[in-house]
């Protein structure tokens, strides 16, 4: 318990990051730029977040699994799949350049953005691949040092640019879609140890790889869809405006997910290594309790925070802001259920429950954001989470017989380790 609780420590901070970044960053966009700006900015970068999940064909989660289990495959795992990404990525770019009419709602200059930001595409998907890698070697502190030098990257360029009078749309799509291939630095130690492995035992953990990335690709690919595909229809379906309202809340709502991702991070590789029932549950329902306070927490004090931090004008955001944070919460419950399907060999089972609540979250985005804008997207995705939340707990039910009430609520018992935790560290200092 220990490693692992020190490898979540270390995610923690990883994770912590990006919000982190973006709640600072966020602010010096709005004011420099304006909710049309901000929506601009949003809607040509949001192409790129959406098309960095669907190249991937399931590639990073089963580097990450095939590495927990067979750390000597590593390097040659990573090449192989390098390939696969290098390749794919390529032909998505090229049609994200053949859609940016679509994605910037007819506009020639959002268009001409979109395609920027497209370029870096491939080098994104090779970042996600090391941080794959860095992951099923329960190498954390990597994770964390590239999670925090994207973050350190964005906001000196952005806050610099705004110093100076210089950040403008164009600039702020540059940084954004950078900053995340320079965090590659971070890996530079990451081969080190790596061991090659006879050419028998390589070839069937190749196959391992392919097996398993197919069947997750579908899950990827939906559940990208179902956290990104709202932003990148917003402008064409209600405008840049209404998109520019919509990232805010986002960046509001991404807060109380830093723990549960940290913890869904670190029980996926030590899961798939060693599976363990106890341990999962007890990690769901800690992160689970505390994604839930924390987001109802931000929900009671955003009425006053949230135009003091992003001006006036992003006021309109609040409803959107809240229903996020709802859909935050009701999501909470069967992420590590979702996880524990994927570690323990049955991806395809989680794909099913992403792939359903994304028709349904598609469904009810092209019928609410036309007349309702921010808020139609914010309601989709509180109905799509729950949805594949649930058929998660259902599924872990059915395959593994773990009861959907053990998902819920938290046990007395479930702080022994977190209170061990505390208690070795304090000795330690």
């Amino acid at each position: 318990m220990s490693s692992r609780g020190s490898n979540v420590l270390v995610a923690l901070v990883g994770n912590a990051f990006a919000p982190l970044a973006s709640i600072a960053t966020a602010p010096i966009l709005a004011h420099a730029l304006g909710p049309t700006g901000r929506g601009e900015v949003a809607a040509a970068t949001a192409p790129l977040l959406l098309a960095a999940a669907l190249a991937t064909f399931g590639v990073p989660a089963a580097v990450t699994y095939t590495v927990a289990r067979f750390p000597g495959a590593a390097r040659r795992v990573a090449r192989r799949g390098a390939l696969v990404l290098t390749g794919s990525g390529a032909v998505v770019a090229a049609a994200i350049v053949m859609l940016r009419g679509f994605f910037s709602g007819g506009d020639t200059t959002i268009g001409a953005l979109v395609v920027l930001a497209a370029a870096a595409l491939v080098p994104t998907l090779l970042v996600a691949l090391l941080q794959a890698v860095a992951a099923g070697a329960h190498r954390w502190r990597l994770v964390t040092a590239e999670r925090g030098i994207t973050a350190g990257v964005r906001l000196a360029a952005l806050a610099s640019l705004a110093a100076a009078g210089t950040l403008d749309v164009r600039s702020a799509v540059v940084v954004l879609a950078v900053a995340p291939v320079l965090g590659a630095l971070a890996y530079l130690p990451l081969w080190s140890s790596s061991a090659q492995q006879d050419t028998d035992t390589d070839r069937a953990r190749t196959r391992t790889l392919v097996s398993y990335g197919s069947r997750v690709w579908v899950g990827s690919i939906a559940g990208i869809l179902l956290t990104r595909l709202d932003q990148a229809l917003l402008t064409p379906l209600s405008g840049a405006v209404e998109l520019g309202l919509y990232v805010v809340a986002v960046n509001v709502a991404d807060i109380p997910l830093v723990i549960s991702n940290a913890v869904r991070d670190v029980s996926f590789s030590a899961d798939a290594a060693d599976g363990d029932d106890a341990r999962i549950l007890r990690a769901s329902r800690l992160s689970t309790t505390t994604t839930v306070l924390v987001s109802v927490c931000l929900a009671a004090g955003t009425p006053w925070w949230l135009p003091l931090v992003f001006g006036a004008e992003f006021r309109a955001a609040l409803p959107a802001c809240l229903v996020l944070l709802l859909a935050t919460a009701v999501g909470a419950q069967g992420t590590l259920a979702g996880i524990t399907l994927s570690a323990r060999g049955a991806p395809g089972r989680r794909s099913l429950s992403l792939a359903v609540a994304c028709v349904v979250n598609l469904v009810l985005v092209v019928l609410l954001v036309p007349t309702l804008g921010a808020v139609g997207a914010a309601i989709g995705t509180v109905v799509g989470n729950g949805l594949s939340s649930s058929l998660n707990i259902v599924q872990v039910w059915r395959r593994h017989g773990i009861r959907p009430v053990d998902f819920y609520g938290l046990r007395r018992h479930d702080l022994a380790p977190v209170r061990a935790l505390v208690a070795r560290r304090r000795a330690n200092e």
